[in-house]
């Protein structure tokens, strides 16, 4: 009788998130956590408490200024907010083991202010203190993380972009932490910092793929004028403050990013639910956080052409922002691809229950990840294009001045255009080098030298304006093309 083992079931995708304070996991991360969490194990790292948020309840308003008090509330509606986003575990910077004796007990708030009137930009707080997350040292805190990594073998991390979403400089600080620990976690060399170094004795993991949590500009502005113009829209908040909308078409905060700088989107519209008990969570920070889903008479239909819209919040400010479900994610370089990603994605997606998987997008373009063995043929093929157009051109640019110069420019133009359309900048780079040395053997390197170009004015003009033309489809911009992806 022959028996036969079982397969063993794939592993589990595992995720691990970094992000500064409490409720960062849900305002910049919570769409794509609670997404992935549907079939991943998901992790998340925050490194302080959020001690100097400020407090909207009028309750617990009398935490504010009180760090340690305010840091207890706050950890306990992070952990409800984790709850609801699906997380599998989660720690506190501070809470990880080593190095002891080079660092302070706590990672705390480093606090901020605006940039002058702006809301979208924000710089330090010199009132920040020693246990700031800012003040410590930074290759320490790195250390920690990176034996976070090794143990937990992550398969995919994400983190802010390098402005810090808005450019908190916690934010930015996490960011440039995680993106050490990456490095850290992956080098099979590594000094010990101590004796009590917590990656001394983990093997070394290499992060299939990182990326940043961003927003398509498409998207966030499309939603910030749907907002603007919906007559549903609170206009005060539920304790009768004054509600105002930011204007669509005013700067962005640095996690909104042009759609050519963002390699993948997902919608998160079925999760939607968890992200907003998530938000409820912190109370303490956002109010009013409300899906038209959950309104009578309101439909959620069309929610893509306004640019993901699905309801509103509002943080300490009282400015109403779009609840999107429209989460963008780019690669952060070096650390994978956009097939990377697009494959761990996938692999989060439930393998059981009736609801259909949410799609993921490539902004503008809905076409496959080209292989390699394509890319190299069609960079072959612009400088057959380059060589062949440069001779055409140089024979017939003396036809009827100046329209055989102007049309064999033109042409120039047109070929290194098309040769990015099917290959990349770089496929513009060979078509240029393919053009230039054309034309220049056609000026110079026959025997008696100067046969097709002569020494007049237009000869120059050409030998000259040939090479000048090829630049141009290099300067187009990025979307109209498939390496604007």
């Amino acid at each position: 009788m022959t028996s036969f083992s079982p397969e063993p079931e794939p592993e589990r995708l595992r995720v691990l998130a970094g992000f500064a304070h409490p409720d960062d996991e849900t305002l910049t991360g919570g769409g794509i956590l609670a997404w992935l969490a549907r079939g991943a194990e998901v992790h998340v790292v925050t490194a302080n408490r959020g001690e100097r948020g400020e407090v909207i309840p009028g309750d617990i308003a009398h935490l504010e200024g009180d760090g340690p008090a305010l840091a207890e509330v706050r950890v306990a509606e992070l952990a409800g907010a984790l709850d609801a986003l699906g997380v599998a575990g989660h720690t506190f910077l501070d809470a990880l083991p080593g190095l002891t004796g080079r660092r302070r007990e706590r990672y705390t708030d480093s606090g901020m202010q605006w940039d002058g009137d702006s809301r979208v930009r924000a710089i330090p707080d010199p009132a920040a203190g020693r246990d700031a997350l800012t003040t410590q040292d930074s290759a320490v805190a790195a250390r920690l993380l990176a034996a976070h990594i090794r143990r937990l073998r992550p398969h995919l991390v994400l983190s802010d972009e390098p402005g810090g979403g808005y450019g908190h400089p916690d934010h930015i600080r996490m960011h440039e932490l995680m993106r050490r620990s990456l490095e850290l976690a992956a080098e099979e060399q590594l000094e010990p910092m101590a004796d009590d170094d917590p990656c001394a004795d983990l093997e070394p993991w290499r992060v299939p793929v990182a990326a940043w949590v961003v927003r398509p500009e498409s998207s966030a502005r499309a939603a910030a004028a749907w907002l603007a113009t919906t007559p549903s829209r609170p206009r005060l908040t539920s304790l009768g403050r004054a509600l105002t909308v930011a204007d669509p078409d005013a700067e962005m905060a640095t996690i909104v990013r042009p759609d050519a700088q963002v390699d993948l989107v997902v919608d998160t519209a079925d999760v939607a639910g968890r992200v907003a008990a998530a938000m409820r969570a912190h109370r303490s920070q956002v109010q009013d956080a409300q899906l038209l889903a959950e309104i009578d008479g309101e439909s959620v239909e069309g929610y893509s052409e306004r640019g993901g819209a699905l309801g509103w919040f509002a943080l300490s400010n009282e400015v109403l922002q779009p609840f999107t479900a429209h989460v963008g994610l780019t690669v952060a370089p070096g650390w994978g691809s956009t097939t990377a990603l697009r494959g761990a994605l996938a692999a989060a997606e439930p393998q059981q229950g009736s609801g259909e998987v949410s799609p993921v997008m490539v902004p503008g373009e809905d076409a496959e990840e080209v292989p390699a063995w394509y890319a190299v043929l069609m960079r072959a093929f612009t400088a057959v294009l380059g060589v062949v157009m440069a001779a055409a051109t140089t024979a017939f640019h003396r036809w009827e001045p100046p329209f055989g110069l102007v049309l064999a420019l033109l042409a120039i133009v047109a070929s290194g255009t098309l040769s990015r359309s099917f290959a990349d900048r770089l496929g513009v780079i060979v078509h240029a080098v393919a053009v230039a040395a054309t034309v220049i053997a056609l000026a110079y390197v026959r025997p008696g030298g100067d046969v097709v170009v002569t020494d007049e004015a237009i000869g120059t003009i050409w030998l000259l304006g040939a090479v000048l033309m090829t630049a141009v489809p290099g300067l187009l911009p990025a979307r109209w093309f498939r390496d604007g992806r």
